[in-house]
């Protein structure tokens, strides 16, 4: 049978089942262990700060652009002050496709400005919107709690890993040439864990930035919001169970009928069940680990962990059909 004749609503597994129309884990399974301690502290050091503040860039993921975002948490900095929201990580979703809904879903809801943004490859032209609307912004909006406009200072917010230490880096290179990191980045959550010193990114207007640490929402208890974030790496690392969320990978892909994980892993077939599926992906892969067994010497297992996080990176790397996990919320 052929990719394309597979879809969603009608194949069955193995075992004559449809796929999970719902996706679920385990009762026991504490989602408040996945989420740092340290982001209430941290918040009352932003808090801190704000007096200071002129303006607030939220960085967001750009597979997840609804999902995840922690207004209520943010919402109490929006209110007195222009809000701008970058979509970062453009390159990771068909803007053709996402584009248009999302900026309606966002001028629907009150996000007056919105700028998609890719830190990743560093481009010019996005950076270079994003620092006029800001120095409009600032020029142009009356300050709270200041009056003398000798430079201006701005907060960079989000959750954590959405790549804010990254838009500070690129527009402090493009604006002042200087290429040397001025925050520290990296690919996982949690880099940043405190709100750090400013940092100049701009002359004219003087501007500095203050980064921040990724900050979760305190109530996120909806499992499906929960394991989108894990799935994007957007959780601390460690944290969320691998088998867990490459079995919510499998869930959403059936259900959306993204079915190019087949061909991916060398597989004949769709599968419903992660078991299943981590077993012939060790078979059509050849992935195995040796065991040393007391009395028994050193013996061949299948590897159904390198399965499991084959499976994730593979959806982290982009080598799915769409990586949109808000498709269902927009189209």
């Amino acid at each position: 049978m052929s990719e394309a004749t597979w879809t969603s609503s009608e194949l069955k597994d193995g075992e004559g089942r449809k796929f999970r129309t719902t996706f679920e884990v385990p009762r026991n399974l504490d989602l408040r262990k996945w989420f740092p301690m340290h982001m209430a502290v941290q918040w009352k050091k932003m808090e801190g700060k704000l007096r200071s503040v002129d303006l607030i860039i939220e960085v967001h993921d750009a597979r997840l652009p609804i999902t995840g975002r922690n207004t209520e948490t943010f919402s109490s900095l929006f209110a007195v002050r222009p809000h701008v929201l970058v979509m970062n990580k453009m390159d990771l979703i068909d803007l053709k496709i996402y584009k248009k809904p999302i900026e309606a879903y966002y001028a629907k809801n009150g996000v007056k400005d919105l700028v998609w943004t890719n830190c990743k490859q560093r481009l010019k032209g996005p950076i270079h919107e994003l620092q006029s609307k800001l120095a409009d912004l600032l020029t142009n909006t009356p300050r709270f709690n200041r009056t003398v406009k000798t430079e201006f200072q701005v907060m960079v917010i989000g959750i954590p890993n959405v790549g804010k230490s990254s838009l500070i880096n690129t527009m402090r290179n493009a604006n002042l040439g200087m290429k040397a990191s001025a925050v520290a980045e990296g690919a996982r959550p949690g880099v940043t864990v405190r709100v750090q010193n400013r940092v100049k990114i701009l002359n004219k207007p003087p501007i500095y930035v203050l980064d921040t640490p990724g900050l979760l929402s305190p109530r996120l208890n909806d499992i499906e919001e929960t394991m989108k974030l894990a799935l994007c790496n957007l959780i601390k690392e460690g944290a969320a169970p691998t088998h867990y969320i490459a079995d919510y990978l499998l869930y959403w892909l059936n259900k959306t009928g993204d079915f190019s994980y087949v061909k991916n892993l060398g597989l004949e077939k769709p599968y419903d069940s992660i078991k299943d599926l981590v077993v012939a992906a060790c078979q059509a892969q050849n992935w195995k680990r040796t065991v040393v067994f007391p009395g028994k010497g050193v013996l061949e297992r299948w590897d159904f962990d390198r399965a499991e996080e084959s499976f994730v990176e593979m959806f982290r790397k982009g080598r799915v059909s769409d990586q949109c996990l808000d498709k269902d919320l927009l189209l």
